[in-house]
């Protein structure tokens, strides 16, 4: 008999056997029983979670002869055996990294319109869809969404945020969770004890959280790890490169008894033995976030505070660990984290002084003065100015410069104020164009905001528009057109309405 991988040979057969994933079991199941099956569905969620596994399940389900209790597949009919063989030919699974393209969806939309070989339905199961391109997405969706009724679609990733939404939509989505440890520890223990294997459990233990949550590698280390038929915690620590508990836990309390050396020696260990210093830094802060929480629950801020600051040391480290030198990130943690470096910083700043004792003392008296002008300067511009008319006026160019709006800095430029009546100020303006900038709710607000904190007394806004008298220019009718010598010296131009003019609309006088 061919022998086979231990994770392929495990596979969950039927929805009794599937992992962690009850979610996904229960409501597969209940559609099934209600005989209302989608013909879409999208699984996604970590590697090694099941969904691959789970899709062939269905793919059984669907074709089965003889289902129990309305969902099961039997197992034993031709067609649950040939799909359990991978040897059913209406069950296409395509590895869409490396059929991502548009010719490979055109292919498959020929081909879908032909009936079933020997199977009732046909099964396509899609691995990795996310990898698919633009252009096969878009040849993809209508097929999807009026599939023929002897066609069924699975698509998994793990990656789902690549996905189009357009995609998503016409599909029932599943997501699967990483798998406990506690129901990994189960499945290791069960699949141990079929093959014969003696397993500690703390070796069961130290691989169900080495592959966070994924059963297929899981499966796949108990087998790689299994020799003459036993597995024990140190074979597993020296492989995968994992630290005991006990290390952990010496290493904490070294830290939060602030003993250097200890923690030090700790590191030393872990170099000399050749463990991975990145998996034990992730080991380390899963027991830190563990202990933060532990903490959070019995309300000791104290050690709340010291496990967050030893988590954010150590994720520094981490990203030090490629150093030439290994060890150097977390010794460097550990030093942080038992020493006062603040104090460190304080003597090396006294030193220096200490060093120089002159250079100091010369810069004292430039200090002093520099000081002492802030300090005049500051009592200069906050002190109260009465609010009078005089004031204002010289006041108003510090006005204008305060405002930070430039629309409106502009329009107060091409404006003064005229008269005071107790706390409203009227602004007289050459045109309506600035006085309506001004007026502008925002505007008015920061205007009178810049007066009351420079005058220290509340000023409402009032406006006015110069008014600008224009002379007649239309000729009597009554009176004969004569014709006039021309006159060799130009009439003298009115230059209160050139003023006028070049300010409203900007430019310059031209010879």
């Amino acid at each position: 008999m061919e022998e086979i991988s231990l994770y392929r040979k495990y596979r969950p057969h039927n929805f009794d056997n599937l992992v962690g994933q009850d979610h996904v079991k229960i409501t597969l199941m209940n559609a099934f029983k209600s005989g209302h099956v989608s013909h879409a569905y999208l699984f996604t969620g970590p590697r090694g979670t099941g969904k691959t596994s789970t899709a062939r399940l269905l793919a059984k389900a669907l074709n089965c002869t003889n289902l129990k209790d309305g969902f099961e597949p039997c197992g034993e009919c031709e067609l649950c055996k040939e799909i359990g063989e991978g040897r059913l030919i209406d069950l296409i699974e395509i590895d869409a990294a490396s059929n991502r393209g548009i010719d490979e969806v055109r292919d498959l939309k020929e081909k879908i319109n032909f009936a079933p070989t020997r199977s009732k339905v046909k099964v396509y199961i899609i691995d990795e869809v996310h990898m698919m391109t633009k252009e096969a997405f878009n040849a993809l969706l209508k097929t999807l969404e009026e599939p023929p009724a002897h066609a069924y679609f699975i698509l998994a990733t793990t990656e789902a945020h690549k996905i189009p939404e357009t995609i998503i939509s016409r599909c029932q989505r599943f997501d699967f969770k990483r798998i406990t440890h506690k129901a990994l520890m189960t499945r290791l223990g069960y699949i141990a004890q079929l093959e014969g294997i003696v397993a500690e459990d703390q070796a069961l233990e130290a691989i169900s959280k080495y592959v966070d949550g994924g059963l297929r590698d899981a499966i796949g280390l108990l087998e790689q790890l299994t020799l003459d038929n036993k597995l024990n915690l140190e074979r597993v620590q020296g492989l995968l490169g994992i630290s005991g508990l006990s290390l952990l836990e010496n290493m904490y309390g070294a830290l939060m008894d602030n003993k250097t050396k200890e923690a030090l020696s700790i590191v030393n260990e872990l170099h000399i033995q050749g463990s991975d210093f990145r998996q034990f830094s992730h080991e380390f802060i899963d027991l830190l976030r563990n202990k933060m929480l532990e903490a959070m629950n019995a309300d000791n801020r104290r050690n709340v505070a010291r496990a967050i600051k030893m988590i954010e040391v150590f994720q520094k480290a981490q990203l030090r660990l490629d150093s030439d030198i290994p060890q150097l990130a977390l010794e460097i943690a550990v030093i942080e984290l038992t020493n006062n470096l603040e104090e460190f910083q304080t003597l090396r700043v006294e030193t220096r002084v200490e060093q120089k004792p002159a250079e100091a003392t010369s810069e004292k008296a430039p200090l002093k003065a520099a000081e002492k002008l802030v300090e005049r300067i500051k009592e200069v511009s906050t002190a109260p100015i009465d609010l009078t008319m005089e004031n204002i006026l010289k006041n108003w160019p510090r006005v204008v410069e305060r405002i930070r709006t430039p629309s409106l800095r502009n329009s107060l430029k091409n404006g003064k104020p005229v008269s005071l009546d107790g706390a409203e100020l009227t602004l007289q303006f050459a045109t309506n164009f600035h006085k309506d900038k001004v007026f502008e709710s925002a505007h008015r607000i920061e205007l009178e905001g810049v007066m009351e904190e420079i005058f220290k007394h509340g000023v409402k806004a009032a406006f006015l528009v110069k008014a600008v008298e224009m002379k007649s220019v239309v000729a009597d009718e009554y009176e004969p057109v004569r014709e006039r010598a021309p006159d060799p010296t130009p009439p003298a131009e009115d230059s209160s309405a050139v003023d006028e003019a070049l300010e409203i609309f900007g430019g310059q006088v031209m010879e």
